[in-house]
């Protein structure tokens, strides 16, 4: 592994910064998810009502994401992720307070929810133009592996800790400990200059916002990495909000199972972030992009099919691996293929396709109760192989533009 390579964005003091802050928020938002799966899977044993809270973010941020959006490409970047670190935080800090004096009903986890994804969806949406800005396009793709190393490493250890956690002392207390971690990350910031926008956004709001809609309709390159994105995430990434149900249904474990699942994806994410940081830059973005997504898709499919604790470890490694490398191509082309000064915007369209996660989530958790949890993962995992397959022809086009641009 090439140690210069591996640390290309680190040669930067500000992304340093910028780095801390985003692991502060990974430890807090990982195990967060665990716990809030846990706690509403406790107060109602629903798989619907475990995705439903993911699902109601989304419906939010769907609605907010182009709001985030123009403010980004109008705004400070910098301040606009100190706002929404410390919404996040807060968020989370309340609903320990509610949980640990026993005033927790599922409206609270319901609200605080949705607030603590709209504090995450601006953090995403001002953060990485942010980032593209201070390390530059050579070593952005390093830096996004950077970020989705310290989230997958978060994944690694938060949910074994949430895990324990939760059965030593409860969930109330681990949100208290997780609100605390975040609003600490939000200090790292304030030691980062902010960086001008050049060209800034001066049209109106909606003028600005189908400017964008419109450079994405008339580019076949983007519009296709988003479709996938789509696809990927909420059929996907949705699986996620499932580990609850999978844990107790299929491996008949408890909330330590939950942990597990959670620390070996994280495992693999580690894994997956640290392959392509070692390479610095990649020249064929496009066909690892949509290769990721296939062998994403499969390894879904087979987990699926396993009902040994065990066998579920490796194979959510497996996953870990091939999302995180799916993903970090999928951030490092969407920016790389749009000016800068519409960056925010395009993250903004990114933010409403990631939307999918949460009606994902309720869409697993219907068919979970339906047909049960095992068929949804499959049934996800058919469909993002088959769409991994039917964009493989694009790839050789999005590789072209990224080494041009």
């Amino acid at each position: 592994m090439n140690w210069d390579r591996l640390t290309l964005a680190f040669r930067i003091p500000a992304f340093r910064w910028i780095w801390a802050s985003s692991l502060a928020g990974a430890a807090g938002f990982q195990p967060f998810m665990i716990g809030q799966g846990w706690l509403l899977w406790e107060l109602t044993a629903s798989p619907f009502m475990v995705g439903l809270a993911p699902a109601l973010g989304a419906a939010s941020n769907l609605i907010l994401n182009p709001f985030w959006g123009l403010m980004s490409d109008r705004l400070d970047r910098r301040k606009l992720m100190i706002v929404s670190q410390s919404v996040m935080g807060l968020a989370i800090l309340v609903l320990g307070i509610l949980v640990v004096n026993d005033m927790v009903q599922i409206w609270h986890v319901l609200i605080l929810s949705v607030i603590q994804r709209m504090g995450m969806s601006l953090q995403r949406t001002a953060g990485k133009p942010f980032t593209f800005s201070v390390v530059g396009r050579k070593a952005f793709m390093n830096a996004t592996a950077a970020h989705f190393l310290t989230s997958q490493g978060a994944g690694l250890v938060g949910p074994i800790s949430a895990g324990f956690i939760i059965k030593s002392f409860g969930t109330g207390y681990l949100f208290l400990i997780l609100g605390f971690i975040i609003l600490m990350g939000v200090l790292a910031l304030f030691r980062v200059q902010s960086v001008p926008i050049k060209n800034r956004a001066t049209k109106s709001f909606i003028q600005d916002f189908r400017e964008a809609l419109k450079f994405v309709k008339n580019d076949t390159s983007l519009r296709a990495i988003l479709w996938t994105v789509l696809v990927t995430e909420s059929l996907g990434y949705s699986t996620w909000s499932m580990f609850p149900v999978v844990a107790v249904s299929l491996l008949g474990g408890d909330s330590v199972t939950l942990g597990l699942l959670g620390t070996f994806r994280g495992l693999g994410g580690v894994l997956g972030a640290l392959s392509v940081s070692s390479f610095g830059d990649i020249k064929l973005k496009g066909s690892i992009l949509w290769g990721g997504a296939f062998l994403f898709g499969l390894a879904l499919i087979a987990f699926s099919f396993s009902r040994d604790a065990y066998l579920s470890y490796a194979l959510v490694s497996c996953i870990g691996i091939v999302a995180v490398i799916y993903d970090i191509q999928a951030n490092t082309l969407l920016l790389s293929l749009c000016p800068e000064e519409m960056r925010g915007r395009i993250m903004a369209i990114y933010g409403i396709v990631m939307t999918g996660i949460g009606f994902g989530s309720l869409g697993m958790g219907a068919v979970a109760g339906w047909l049960g949890v095992n068929w949804a993962i499959f049934g996800g995992g058919s469909l993002v192989t088959t769409n991994a397959l039917a964009h493989m022809h694009m790839a050789p086009v999005v590789n072209r533009q990224a080494q041009k641009d």
